[in-house]
């Protein structure tokens, strides 16, 4: 598939070596930008550079670092303007699914690394890139459906999901159009480590062009974009501005 546009400059996705992550590496590759992917894995980012192959690869910076907390992300930060000049894009994709007991159920140590670890690991990337961001630039958390519909045994990814939502439309209120921050909330999405589903579900590169669709569609900011199934996606292609051409379905 090619891109839906072309994207110019330099791309951060906290959270690219994942599933999804890596749909969103690729299709902003394939979009022509320079991609920054943060990993505390070395060999991670080693995988994630073959996956997308020796050509997307040239654009491709992978960096070993961790962003788990503020002074991790905020020396993340720095580096990566430092090194590239300018932050024009970021793409957070923190965190996974969770599902297993109720919420009275629920152990200190997952509260902890499911809730805790995951919500402060997205505040210190916003708080790290968001003043960092280009004036044309955009920051699109990547949330689950969960935020939204309350999913039960997954507590604690719902809860999670739903405070950075809210982060979200903080950002929006506190930045007042100064720089544009939307979210994307997703429905099942197929990918290499899951790939059978629901002929509807969204792939991780579809997930990756709807990216690119946002962050290159200046009249795209402060939105809830909900991606539950591919109707969805094909009416976010409709939004592309005249002259753009979309990609293939």
């Amino acid at each position: 598939m090619t891109s839906p546009s072309t994207v110019d400059g330099v791309v951060v996705v906290p959270g690219g070596t994942g599933n999804v992550g890596e749909g969103i590496v690729r299709a902003f590759l394939q979009a022509g930008a320079t991609v920054v992917v943060p990993s505390r894995s070395k060999d991670r980012l080693a995988e994630l550079a073959g996956h997308v192959g020796p050509e997307l690869a040239t654009r491709l910076h992978g960096i070993v670092g961790a962003h788990g907390t503020f002074a991790e992300a905020d020396e993340l930060a720095e580096q990566i303007q430092a090194e590239h000049g300018r932050i024009d894009h970021v793409v957070p994709s923190i965190g996974g699914w969770w599902m297993g007991k109720a919420l009275w159920q629920t152990s200190e140590a997952e509260w902890q690394q499911f809730f805790v670890e995951t919500t402060t690991a997205h505040a210190a990337v916003a708080r790290a890139f968001v003043p960092r961001l280009e004036p044309a630039g955009s920051y699109t958390l990547i949330s689950g459906f969960s935020a939204q519909k309350p999913y039960p045994s997954a507590g604690i990814v719902s809860m999670s999901g739903a405070a950075l939502l809210m982060m979200r439309e903080v950002l929006s209120a506190e930045l007042n159009g100064q720089r544009r921050v939307n979210d994307l909330i997703l429905g099942p999405i197929i990918n290499r480590s899951r790939p059978h589903g629901s002929p509807d579900w969204l792939t991780a590169d579809q997930v990756g062009q709807a990216a690119v669709l946002i962050a290159t569609n200046p009249t795209i900011h402060d939105e809830h974009i909900t991606l539950d199934n591919r109707a969805d996606f094909n009416q976010l292609q409709r939004r592309v501005p005249a002259g753009v051409t979309r990609s293939p379905q």
